[in-house]
């Protein structure tokens, strides 16, 4: 194979590759996986990790103390448990991409997860309002936007550096 078509086999498989379901697998593993660091890192990073507010299951004065939205009882663990992590972690789970013509949608589809993000008007066991403090966990972000570019650049050089 001369270098005229080494060079245009090589431009096809990039073509291909920026048009087709590897370079979405990419950007949405990177974004789940982005997004799912909120929980452990209990903040949201875009350009730096900014901690959310803290709960009151947390604070030895408050009523909530070691409250389990599970059980609606004391609970020793919920005391120091990560914030907005439950007892299941189906938050965090439930973050899910899809392929789309036009590149990744980054989904939850807990009923929950946008007052957690956003903040808003919620109601204690569906009953009592209140005002959600906003705990943003999927946002745009630098960081991402970074790691995402980082990856793609990455297997680019692999793709053309291939013999």
């Amino acid at each position: 194979m001369n270098l005229a078509e080494q060079f245009r086999k090589r431009k096809e498989e990039i073509n291909n590759f920026l048009r087709g379901s590897d370079i979405r697998t990419i950007i949405g593993v990177e974004a789940v996986n982005h997004y799912q660091e909120s929980f452990a890192n209990e903040g949201f990073t875009d350009k730096h990790l900014v901690k959310w507010k803290d709960v009151q299951r947390r604070n030895t004065f408050s009523k909530w103390y070691g409250h389990s939205g599970q059980t609606g009882k004391f609970s020793n663990a919920r005391t120091t448990a990560n914030i907005l992590t439950g007892e299941t972690g189906e938050l965090m789970n439930a973050i899910r991409f899809a392929p789309t013509a036009r590149g990744v949608e980054i989904i939850n589809a807990k009923k929950y997860a946008r007052v957690h993000n956003f903040g808003g008007m919620a109601k204690i066991y569906g009953k009592k309002p209140f005002m959600m403090t906003p705990r943003p966990f999927m946002m745009p972000s630098a960081v991402l936007n970074d790691k995402i570019r980082s990856k793609i650049l990455r297997e680019l050089k692999r793709r053309l550096n291939a013999v």
